[in-house]
C-alpha cells in the first residue's frame, strides 16, 4: 500500500534557505565531517553495471523472449550477478542454486533480480517498492541497496525462493543472513520491518534501541548497510560550506561510478521549524546519467533525476521527498 503525500512542513515554501541544521553544528565541530579520499573508480562492482544490463532492457525483452534463445548478453549477465553474490558471501552451494533459479526466470524477472533500480519504477511481485510508512524511508532505502548488492536477496523478493543464508565472513555482520531473506521471501514490507528493527536496535549511545517514531538512525543504518560486499560509514552534509560539498560531490560521483549506491539523508532547517531542522527522510544516489544523478525516492517509489551541479543547493525538490536540503550521508568505508 502506498503511503499518502507527506504534508509540506509548515514554512518551507517561504523560506527553504535560511536557518540552522544539525548538521551544520556537527559539521562546524568537525564531527562525522570528513569523507575521507574517493573510491577508486576501477574497482569491482558492488550492483550491475549498465553494459550488462542493457541487451536485456525493457524494450528488447520481448524480441528475446520470443526467440526463446540464450545469448552471450544473458550468460554475461549471469555471471555478473553470480559474481555479486560470492562476493556477498553466499556458499558455493547456494551460487548454484542460484545458477539453476536463473534458467526458469523470464527476462523481465532476470533483469529484475540482476539489476534492481535499473527501472525508473522498480517492482517486487508486480508491486511498487515503495516504503510501508512515515518510518521505514530509511529501511526501504536499506532494502533496495540490499537487493541491488545481493541477488540471492533480489531473487528472495522477487520470487519467494529462500537459496541459502550464505557463508558469511568471521565477524560479518551483514544482514543479508537468513533471517533477512526469510523476511525477504515474504516480501518487500516485511524486508522493511526487519531492518527497521536491525537498524534501531543499540542505536541510543550504543545500548538502547531507537524511537521507531524517528525512523532510522544514520550510524544505524551505516552499521547494517551492506551492498556485495560493499560497508558504509556516515558523514554529514553542510550545505553552507561549498568547499566540502565540492569536494563531497566528487567522492559521490567517483562511488556511483563504481557502481556503490549511497543513501542519503535529507530534510529542512529550523526557520521551517526545530523538527525540520534534522535528518527528517532518506532516498538512494543510484548512479549516473549525463549530468545528473539517479535517485531512488522510497515514498513515490520511483527513481527520479538530481543535477549533479545543483545537488546542495537548498531546495524543495521531488527527489529529496520534497524536502529542501541533504543533511547526512553514507559512504564506502
Amino acid at each position: 500500500m502506498t503511503p499518502p503525500p507527506r504534508p509540506r512542513p509548515p514554512g518551507e515554501a517561504r523560506d527553504p534557505l535560511g536557518g540552522l541544521t544539525l548538521v551544520r553544528v556537527l559539521a562546524a565541530l568537525g564531527i562525522w565531517a570528513r569523507p575521507g579520499p574517493p573510491p577508486d573508480a576501477g574497482r569491482a562492482r558492488a550492483t550491475c553495471g549498465p553494459r550488462a544490463v542493457a541487451p536485456l532492457q525493457v524494450g528488447e525483452l520481448s524480441q528475446a523472449q520470443a526467440h526463446d534463445e540464450r545469448g552471450p548478453a544473458s550468460d554475461e549477465l549471469l555471471e555478473d550477478v553470480c559474481a555479486r553474490a560470492q562476493r556477498a558471501g553466499h556458499a558455493p552451494a547456494t551460487i548454484t542454486r542460484l545458477r539453476d533459479a536463473w534458467e526458469a526466470l523470464g527476462p523481465e524477472a532476470r533483469l529484475r533480480v540482476a539489476a534492481p533500480l535499473a527501472s525508473d519504477a522498480p517492482t517486487w511481485r508486480g508491486r511498487p517498492a515503495v516504503q510501508v510508512d512515515g518510518t521505514t524511508c530509511g529501511a526501504a532505502v536499506g532494502a533496495m541497496l540490499l537487493a541491488a548488492g545481493d541477488p540471492v536477496v533480489a531473487l528472495a523478493l522477487e520470487t519467494g525462493t529462500v537459496l541459502g543464508a550464505g557463508a558469511a565472513p568471521a565477524g560479518d555482520r551483514s544482514p543479508a543472513r537468513a533471517p533477512a531473506l526469510t523476511a525477504a521471501a515474504a516480501g518487500f514490507d516485511a524486508l522493511q520491518r526487519h531492518l527497521l528493527r536491525a537498524t534501531s536496535r543499540r542505536a541510543v549511545v550504543g545500548l538502547l534501541p531507537w524511537p521507531r517514531r524517528f525512523g532510522t538512525p544514520p550510524w544505524g543504518l551505516a552499521r547494517e548497510a551492506r551492498c556485495a560486499d560493499v560497508r558504509y560509514r556516515h558523514v554529514v552534509v553542510d550545505v553552507g560550506d561549498r568547499p566540502r560539498t565540492d569536494a563531497l560531490a566528487a567522492h559521490i560521483e567517483a562511488s556511483l561510478r563504481a557502481g556503490t549506491p549511497l543513501p542519503l539523508f535529507t530534510g529542512g532547517a529550523s526557520r521551517t521549524g526545530w523538527s525540520t531542522a534534522v535528518p527528517r527522510h532518506v532516498v538512494l544516489l543510484v548512479d549516473v546519467e549525463g549530468t545528473s544523478w539517479r535517485v531512488y525516492e522510497p515514498s513515490c517509489g520511483r527513481v527520479l533525476t538530481v543535477d549533479t551541479g545543483t545537488w546542495a543547493v537548498p531546495e524543495r525538490r521531488d527527489a529529496w521527498g520534497r524536502w529542501s536540503r541533504p543533511h547526512w550521508i553514507l559512504l564506502p568505508r
